[in-house]
Parts: structure tokens; sequence; C-alpha cells
């Protein structure tokens, strides 16, 4: 007999797969017509779907991180051993690439719903908050964001029931798939209670990237460089800083990098003088926190990154469900207005387009959320006098 909380959760998979199901087809290089997806356009490369196979960070700069381009390497190496064709090939390599994302996506669910039944919260929300959401159901097979949110909950998981080194381990697996699961570090530096456990934190999680990297480094240290280099350098895209900045103008990057550190300090510090009744509770928050800083200080915040969201919507009740929705309606119409020159006005990227001012708009309901989590009781109180003057 099966029980009662496996039931559920072969609903939410069975749920997962006819999405993702619908997610590769509307992405599939050989239905006409198809959407966009980075992950088929790499493919078009030299050393990738066209020329020699060549090993990325070794032969050809990659400008996404190891893991990624490892999952590349292997799914093309595989797809284009089965056929000569390049189109055929194109397609076996999608396949492949969109099983293991399947996996990765599977995973994710699994463990934010072992987080849900851990902190005793409401398993409803899964499906408001997580399967339904524009993000997943138009993002989940346009990029590679899923396998760092999937290393994002497993060691926010793993941290809950007290595993932290395992913790550490999936944040580096995280890093060596996208930069932003780093963020938990500092999360988990304020809320263990000496530096000897800091350290190692630190020092696994460092190590395990290493670990991954060591490879490339050794082979070619010019070559792996060249991917921190590419983002280094890349310019403002989605974010709110066009409208301060020309798109390529360097010092849009500093006043990024200053807004996120003060936001990373000021959400550990307010969290810090908040009363929780669990601990589970307070690094939740913080970690949903750090997502919502990275998302408003960064100059580049596509909307494939509104993935590592969706975890803590599940898990933070209290969040107001139209400012979720509302920010979820505005990421998707990015890419909708993004490809239609007649909607963004002929060049997405730049501060007059449509794109960039709904960019805009969506970052602004992410810092309210900001705002919202942390002064949560004053906010409340402001709310509450404001309607009573209205009535009086």
């Amino acid at each position: 007999m099966i029980k009662k909380i496996d039931k559920n959760l072969i609903e939410l998979l069975i749920a997962l797969t006819m999405i993702f199901s619908f997610s590769i087809w509307e992405h599939m290089p050989n239905i006409i017509p198809n959407h966009y997806s980075d992950i088929t356009s790499v493919f078009w490369r030299e050393g990738i779907g066209q020329g020699v196979h060549a090993i990325p960070y070794i032969n050809f700069i990659f400008e996404y991180p190891v893991i990624v381009g490892m999952l590349v390497y292997l799914c093309s190496f595989i797809a284009r051993s089965f056929t000569s064709s390049f189109s055929l090939a194109m397609v076996y390599y999608t396949f492949l690439m969109d099983i293991i994302l399947y996996l990765f996506t599977i995973g994710t669910i699994i463990i934010v719903y072992k987080i849900v039944v851990f902190i005793n919260g409401d398993k409803s929300r899964i499906w408001k908050y997580f399967l339904i959401m524009p993000s997943f159901i138009m993002f989940v097979v346009y990029n590679w964001d899923i396998i760092a949110v999937f290393f994002t909950v497993l060691s926010l998981y793993f941290f809950l029931i007290e595993k932290k080194f395992k913790a550490a381990v999936a944040i580096g697996l995280g890093v060596a798939s996208k930069v932003y699961p780093a963020l938990l570090l500092p999360v988990y530096m304020l809320e263990v209670k000496n530096w000897r456990e800091r350290f190692a934190l630190i020092l696994i999680a460092l190590g395990t990237f290493i670990i991954l990297n060591a490879p490339f480094i050794a082979l070619n240290f010019n070559g792996w460089l060249q991917t921190w280099l590419y983002h280094a350098s890349w310019g403002i895209e989605d974010s709110w800083l066009i409208f301060f900045f020309n798109q390529m103008d360097p010092k849009a990057h500093y006043v990024a990098l200053a807004v996120l550190i003060y936001l990373v300090y000021k959400a550990l510090l307010e969290t810090s003088k908040k009363f929780y009744s669990f601990k589970n509770e307070r690094v939740i928050e913080r970690s949903f926190l750090m997502k919502l800083a990275w998302l408003f200080g960064n100059y580049v915040v596509t909307p494939q990154m509104a993935l590592m969201l969706l975890p803590f919507y599940v898990l933070i009740p209290f969040l107001p469900a139209a400012l979720i929705y509302l920010s979820e309606v505005l990421n998707a119409l990015i890419i909708v207005l993004w490809f239609t020159p007649e909607l963004n006005l002929g060049n997405p990227l730049v501060a007059s387009s449509p794109v960039q001012w709904i960019s805009a708009f969506r970052q602004i309901i992410w810092l309210t959320l900001f705002i919202y989590v942390i002064f949560r009781e004053k906010t409340r109180f402001l709310i509450k006098k404001l309607f009573e003057r209205v009535k009086s």
C-alpha cells in the first residue's frame, strides 16, 4: 500500500514530467516553430556541433562553468557519434541534455518536498509556487540554471538536517555549475558557532570546486580563466543599472558589487535582530534574502535566473502571493518581447526598450520582497496605519 506522503510526491513528479515534456517539445530544434534556448544555440559553435569535436576550456573558450561544460561535451560527443548530420546531431544533443536536466529537476522537487516535510510546511505550495510558475514552464530547459538550483536546495537540506560538511560539498558543486550557490556560505558561517567549522565549510566548498576544475586549470589555465573573465567583461543585461550606465560601462560592475555587498550585509544584520521560533525559519529566510540580493545587486539578471527563487516561494508561507505572481508574469514577458522587434523597439538591451523597463519593474518587486521579509512587522504596522487613516 502506497503511503500518503509517497502518493503526494508521485503526483508531483507526474505533473512535473508532463510540464517538462511540454518544455522539451517547445524548445526542440526540429519542431517548427520552436523557441530559442541557450542549450541548443551553443551546438552551432566550432568544437561542439561543428568542426573537430574539442574539449571546452582546453581547446576553446567556454563561458559556462565546468559542470555545464562537461555536460555539453558529453552530450555533443554522443550525439555526433550517432550521425554525421548536423541537424540530426543537434536534435540528439538537445534531447540528451534535456534528459539530464529532467533528472536534476526531479531531484530538485524531491529535495524541496523533503524540506517541506522536515519543516512541517504546506505541500500544496509546490504546485502553486513551483510547478505552475511561468519561470519553470519557460526556462527549465532554456539554460542550465536548474542544475544550480538543485545543488542549492540540496545544500540547504543538508544544512537543515545538520550535515554541514555535505552542505558545503553541495555548494562547491553548485558553484561549478553557476556562481550564485556561493551566497549560501555567508548564511552558514553566521549560523555555525565556531571559527573552526566556518573555515571547514569554506575549505570544503572551495576544495570541491577546485577538484572539479583542477584538470582544466593544469592543462590550460588561461583557457579556464577566460570563462570568468568573460563574465567580468560582460555588459548590463536585464538589470536596473541600464538606466544609469551605458551597457558596457565597467563602472556598473562596481556599483552592482557594492549594492550586492550592502544587501547581503543588511540581510544578515537585520535577521540577527529578529526573533525566530525555529532555527530552520531563520536559515531559510536568510538563504532567500541572499538570492534576492543576488538578483538585485547584479549587472546581468537574465530571466532564467528567477528559477532560484521558486523553492523559497514554496518554503516561506507569508510571502505576498500577488507580488510573486506579478514578478513571474513580468519575468516571462522579458523573453516574449526579447525576440519580437515590433515589441522590443528594435533592441531589447537598451534602456528605451520595454524589455528593460519590465526587467527593472520585476527587480523592484524582488527588492520589495527583500524589504518585506526583513521588516515584516514594521511593514504590517505601517499598512495598518495607512488603512486606518484612509477609513477615517
